[in-house]
């Protein structure tokens, strides 16, 4: 029987190389995935730094083995409420982990007693205006809120609903050439009053009733009537009750 033994040397550079194979160093890389909502994202070194600050606060998150990607997902949508999904990967031979970053689909902007936010599909509040450079290049519906709402970054400020409501009313009415120029939550309870673009009136709707396409057709149809008999209101059209309308 022939006994083979390795150098210890040779065993060494065997075990350094397993070795380094797990390591990981806490230099990053972010890539922002392409969407409606990537255009307002932070310049990518930002979330570099904070995705770097995480990894380096455990001497665990050195290692593919023992790194915590959940727990960077969790911190880095906890600190940057613009982003919807965050996913750590791990190179198979690299040492540099690769973190994915998914933005939200900005909805409009709210505009309150304490400032303008950018709201996503949800109504939560993802930036504050002032810190988003795009702004026009995103051409978002702008709300103005009269009621009294409490704007706080990173918390819902208005129900998917009534985001759903504001984006298929207009929709509808731009389906048909009519532009909104301008929407405003006043201090009456569930009412929306949007701008028609070449009008002096407003058009009120309901956001209680969720039931945008009806309204907005509702309105249309007045509309059209008013016009063939060249009458223009002169401060509005409600369509709040389903099936009726008045104006003045």
């Amino acid at each position: 029987m022939v006994t083979t033994f390795w150098p210890i040397s040779t065993a060494c550079r065997h075990t350094s190389i397993c070795v380094s194979a797990v390591n990981l160093n806490n230099d990053a890389r972010i890539i922002s995935l392409k969407s409606s909502g990537s255009s307002f994202l932070r310049d990518s070194t930002i979330y570099q730094k904070s995705v770097n600050h995480i990894l380096s606060k455990s001497i665990w998150n050195r290692n593919k083995i023992t790194i915590d990607t959940n727990q960077v997902r969790k911190q880095m949508l906890l600190q940057y409420p613009e982003l919807s999904d965050v996913s750590v990967v791990l190179p198979l031979l690299a040492h540099r982990p690769v973190v994915y970053l998914t933005p939200s689909s900005p909805a409009l902007v709210i505009s309150g007693v304490n400032g303008s936010f950018i709201l996503d599909i949800n109504g939560k509040a993802l930036l504050s205006v002032k810190d988003v450079k795009t702004i026009p290049s995103l051409k978002l519906p702008i709300l103005t809120d009269q009621s009294g709402l409490k704007l706080v970054l990173g918390q819902r400020v208005l129900s998917s609903t009534d985001i759903s409501f504001i984006q298929g009313m207009i929709a509808q009415l731009a389906a048909k050439h009519v532009v909104v120029s301008g929407l405003t939550l006043p201090v009456a309870s569930r009412e929306i009053d949007a701008s028609i673009a070449g009008v002096g009136y407003i058009v009120k709707f309901n956001l209680q009733d969720g039931k945008p396409l009806q309204q907005a057709g509702t309105f249309l149809a007045t509309k059209m009537r008013l016009d063939s008999q060249s009458i223009t209101p002169s401060q509005y059209i409600d369509v709040r009750v389903p099936g009726r309308a008045y104006w003045q």
